[in-house]
């Protein structure tokens, strides 16, 4: 890689700042380098330069890659299962490799969950209600990230603060005057929506230290709309019901896709009084009626009959052992060109001339 390209990679500004920046790296290199050299790194940038798109940060601040660079998930995956494995494995050795992998993912899974539910991690900065809330809804690993930006947030501060009537805008600044980054806050009191220009909530999940540092001015805690439900303590509860007795079963998947579907009516639902009071009634109403079917038809019973029998049928769909062939033994040895003829001698006479059927002293015997 020629050397000033990796600045190129990972520089978060616009595309115009992009475009500046990999004019002078062209004027650079091209009075630094040789003739010959030149003509061939030149067709490598313009080929680099069409598809700057695809590996430039500044036209992919934008996107969604919880900040991964490279392919490193699955390439940690691949390392972990590549650990043990030998071109002479049988496919059944193999099979157990990948299973016992896989356990050792999930223990190591089952403990963290286990520590993040049992414990709090430490405030470290003066910012105790920020921290606090953020402590008690992220996990102790997304709450260390949060951390290190509570921490940086020292370093800018509030230049000058632009109020509309729909929203609200904050200019941030870096302490040095280099970078200047706008905040844009709908509500102050509710904090219904907050975003930073820099996109990288957007693009990693995780809310900035520009908009720390106006959460901090407001005195506020964390809000729900910097938390995705995928880096909190609860983001397992969609599958909690999952357990080992319906795992590939039609009543787990059913139970699943109801609980999905109704999950964000119901979080609608919370926010009113009334909405929830509806709700409440509607769900204990269908709930009377339903047991009233049963008791009455005898449905329940029935369902229960018709779905152990089909996971029968499925259970009984499975792979068997190969059938046993019986084998032809070993090959014949081949004998060697200067290999010289085995002598086969009489088992009683040890004479070479004949074998114990015309043994002469057998027949001497008899």
């Amino acid at each position: 890689m020629l050397p000033g390209f990796r600045r190129l990679i990972y520089i978060r500004g616009t595309p115009e700042t992009f475009e500046s920046r990999w004019q002078s790296f062209l004027k650079q290199h091209i009075k630094t380098g040789k003739r010959r050299r030149c003509r061939k790194h030149r067709r490598w940038l313009t080929k680099m330069y069409i598809i700057r798109r695809l590996w430039a940060a500044s036209y992919l601040k934008n996107k969604y890659f919880l900040g991964a660079k490279s392919n490193q998930r699955s390439e940690s995956l691949n390392s972990r299962l590549h650990k043990h494995l030998d071109r002479k494995m049988m496919l059944y050795d193999m099979v157990d490799h990948y299973f016992h992998c896989l356990s050792h993912i999930r223990r190591n899974e089952s403990q963290l969950d286990c520590e993040a539910s049992q414990s709090i991690p430490v405030a470290i900065t003066e910012h105790q209600v920020l921290e606090t809330s953020a402590a008690k809804c992220f996990t102790p690993a997304n709450f260390y990230l949060i951390q290190k930006e509570i921490t940086r947030a020292g370093m800018y501060d509030t230049m000058e603060i632009l109020e509309t009537d729909v929203s609200t805008k904050y200019i941030i600044a870096a302490r040095d005057g280099r970078k200047v980054f706008e905040v844009d806050c709908d509500d102050e009191e509710t904090l219904a929506n907050v975003s930073c220009s820099c996109l990288k909530f957007e693009c990693e999940g995780i809310p900035c230290c520009h908009i720390m540092v106006v959460l901090i001015r407001l005195g506020a805690a964390m809000p729900q709309c910097c938390v995705l439900n995928r880096w909190t303590l609860n983001s397992k509860s969609v599958s909690a019901t999952d357990t080992s007795d319906h795992v590939r079963s039609m009543k787990g998947t059913r139970l699943n896709e109801l609980y999905n579907l109704a999950k964000p009516v119901f979080e609608e639902a919370s926010c009113s009084i009334d909405d929830f009071l509806r709700w409440k009634q509607i769900l204990q109403h269908e709930r009377n009626e339903k047991r009233k079917r049963d008791d009455i038809d005898g449905e329940c019973s029935h369902a229960d009959n018709h779905d152990n029998n089909v996971e029968a049928e499925a259970e009984q769909i499975n792979v068997q052992d190969p059938e046993t062939v019986q084998g032809k033994g070993a090959p014949k040895r081949m004998k060697g060109f200067l290999e010289k003829p085995a002598i086969r001698r009489c088992s009683q006479c040890k004479a070479i001339d004949h074998d114990t059927r015309t043994c002469p002293k057998i027949k001497r015997r008899r």
